[in-house]
């Protein structure tokens, strides 16, 4: 049915209020037309280009674009948008706002979209560059708001746009900002190849697709907050010549774990010569210059992707007590592992290296603290606003227990949320992050490993993480930073809508998301509801023990256990084994019944589907791999490479509708697993 989209008029106002109203279109007729800037930038550009696409959409007409010089004749009213003169001659000053903040206002029959936009090479939403799109997010607050417009996933098939033969506008006077410095999911830049994609075309457009959705969704940056790792060089420069700044084992060697060429290596924290050399290089670093790009300010003490592992006095005398170093293999024993073995010695579910309940280590979470103080005090006698951003990771993302820190500090808070998501690492994520705080942290960044678990196997942990999430944006969230999206949006579209949403939204229910997402699939919404909670009820009920047992069993030929975020898929067929997809396939075919009639319903339904079999075949693929490792023998081996061909070509013939990340799916299916695509 189409949609009228209108304004009521009191009569009581009815001459003062028509004049603020604005007619979009008329019976597929354009009844105005969008001004940008006569020398536009990039984000004002691409906003008049989506306010186009989505007004047409809609109705059928096609809004025209103009430069402010060229005069649009014949219209009532005009869409100004971005930094247009008229803009600033209605009272509207851009430069007043906040950056990437926005205001949608109607003045004297004409529509203002206007934000504070900055471009500085890259894409549109360049985090490294941190543009601002402010203009921008005007006019996706009013696609959103006056035109009910969502975005489910990327592409044209994920965009819902109700039909409307006439939209009207007015009077509006509306204004918003980005809630955080950075919005992000990380997108992995690996494979660089075309490894699991057969066109290069496709994976092109995958790409695009999905940086248009996260944009439409606000995932950006305003402040570049990228401080990831940052002592990788320090072995290759100061190993020899300064090697006090680096761990000692509990061997009394000052040097990397066998196998690391130094760039996992850990810091002695407690070296006040080690304090004065990161100082000193911030300090002349070109990136504290605003100009620069990036431009990040704060100090960096992120250490190496590594559990703290420094065993010389001094360090060990800034550890809170703790019993669990008595009988550690490491801080203990003295066991020292390898390179791959190294996130044994921390809590790390992400990683190649599992633990068990029995074998957490202590925390080290004191001697960080006061390693962040330490080098935020010799910052201050560079300058006195100096800030130092630092982890909470591995083994000493818990809150200290005595060391007081200050508002000056940032903590990248990286908790070992994993899958299954339970209710006990939900509840210790929250303490720890009230523990940080109550510590006197004032500002944390959401920065977690969880959205490499799952691989694209339906997995569902929407709730959860809306309200953990909706938990940290109420006590001190400034930014956010998943690790990382692998873009299975057809297996996993709830729970990928529901984090993408919940960013904008971090006061909505899970419930009302999930709903606007289930609404998407029209006459089918309520089958497609019960599709997905049979894979939430499944996703519950998986034992965090047994899946343990499980990674434990299926480990990989270098004896790592599966269910890491390189090698998730080992244990794909044994937490999704066959007679899942059974029920699954039923539950389907009622959405599918449930859609009929309906063309758009249908091919929605139809994109669910195309996820379910992916996610059955890879599942299958892992069986047969697992078998012929099991009880070697030629044949197992072909029905394995046979099963594998099957999901290769599968995955080719529907690669072109955004199903998921193939090229990544496979990457860690190569790398983790040993399946080799290339058969």
């Amino acid at each position: 049915m189409a949609l009228c989209v209108s304004l009521l008029l009191l009569k009581g106002n009815h001459v003062a209020l028509a004049q603020e109203v604005l007619c979009l279109a008329k019976d597929r007729q354009a009844q105005t037309a969008i001004i940008i800037p006569d020398e536009a930038i990039p984000p004002e550009r691409f906003a008049a280009e989506e306010l186009q696409h989505h007004v047409e959409k809609a109705t059928g007409a096609t809004l025209s674009i103009y430069p402010e010089r060229e005069a649009a004749l014949g219209y009532e009213g005009l869409i100004y948008l971005g930094n247009c003169r008229k803009t600033s001659e209605v009272g509207i000053d851009v430069t007043s706002i906040e950056p990437s903040g926005y205001i949608v206002r109607t003045v004297g029959g004409s529509l203002f979209l206007a934000g504070r936009d900055r471009f500085r090479g890259g894409d549109v939403d360049s985090a490294w560059c941190a543009n601002w799109q402010g203009t921008l997010f005007a006019v996706y607050d009013l696609l959103e708001n006056d035109l009910g417009v969502r975005w489910l996933w990327p592409g044209e098939l994920g965009e819902i746009v109700p039909a409307a033969k006439t939209i009207e506008l007015g009077p509006v006077n509306r204004s918003g900002a980005p809630r955080y410095l950075e919005a992000r999911l990380c997108v992995p830049g690996y494979p660089s190849d075309a490894l699991g994609w057969a066109s290069e075309e496709n994976k092109k457009n995958f790409l695009e697709a999905q940086r248009v959705f996260l944009l439409r969704h606000r995932l950006v940056t305003v402040q570049n907050m990228a401080y990831g790792h940052h002592f990788q060089e320090y072995w290759k420069k100061f190993g020899q010549t300064r090697p006090e700044f680096f761990n000692m084992l509990p061997n009394g060697e000052r040097e990397p774990l066998p196998g690391d060429d130094g760039s996992n290596i850990t810091l002695c924290v407690s070296q006040p010569a080690l304090w004065a050399q990161i100082v000193s290089e911030w300090s002349q670093h070109p990136e504290r210059n605003p100009d620069n790009i990036p431009y990040r300010p704060f100090v960096n003490a992120c250490e190496n992707d590594t559990p703290g592992m420094c065993a010389c006095p001094t360090c060990r005398s800034w550890d809170a007590p703790d019993p669990l170093f008595k009988d550690h293999d490491y801080w203990g024993k003295g066991i020292i592992p390898d390179r791959a073995h190294r996130f044994s010695v921390g809590v790390a579910p992400w990683s190649q290296s599992r633990f068990t309940a029995s074998k957490e280590g202590p925390s080290l979470a004191d001697r960080y603290a006061r390693f962040y103080l330490s080098v935020l005090e010799e910052a201050k006698k560079v300058d006195k606003d100096a800030k130092v951003i630092g982890y909470a990771y591995a083994n000493y993302w818990k809150a200290p227990q005595a060391v007081e820190l200050n508002e000056d500090v940032i903590i990248s808070y990286v908790p070992p949320l994993w899958f299954p998501y339970t209710e006990k690492q939900s509840r210790e994520f929250r303490e720890n992050w009230d523990g940080w705080r109550n510590a006197g942290v004032k500002h944390l960044v959401l920065r977690p490993n969880l959205t490499h678990a799952g691989t694209n196997l339906p997995v569902f942990y929407a709730r959860k993480l809306a309200a953990d999430f909706t938990y940290a944006a109420e006590r001190g969230m400034i930014a956010t930073a998943f690790d990382s999206l692998l873009g299975a949006y057809s297996a996993q579209g709830p729970t990928l809508y529901t984090l993408a949403r919940i960013h904008e939204h971090p006061d909505w229910s899970a419930d009302r998301i999930l709903h606007e997402y289930y609404s998407g699939f029209g006459p089918a919404q309520v089958p497609v509801q019960r599709y997905f909670e049979y894979w939430e009820k499944h996703s519950d009920s998986l034992d965090p023990s047994a899946v343990e047992r499980i990674c434990q069993e299926e480990q990989d030929s270098q004896g790592r256990p599966g269910g890491g975020f390189k090698n998730y898929v080992r244990i794909a067929h044994r937490i999704f084994p066959p007679e899942t997809f059974v029920e699954a396939r039923g539950l389907l075919t009622a959405a599918i019944d449930g859609a009929s009639g309906d063309e758009l319903a249908e091919r929605r339904v139809a994109y669910l589907e195309k996820g379910l079999t992916d996610a059955e075949m890879t599942a299958a693929v892992r069986a047969a791999q697992s078998n012929a490792e099991k009880k070697p023998s030629d044949e197992n081996s072909r029905l394995f490479e046979d099963a594998l061909r099957k999901l290769v070509a599968y995955r080719a013939s529907v690669e072109a509708d955004y199903v998921c990340n193939f090229g990544h799916a496979a990457y860690r299916e190569k790398n983790g697993s040993g399946w080799n695509h290339a058969l």
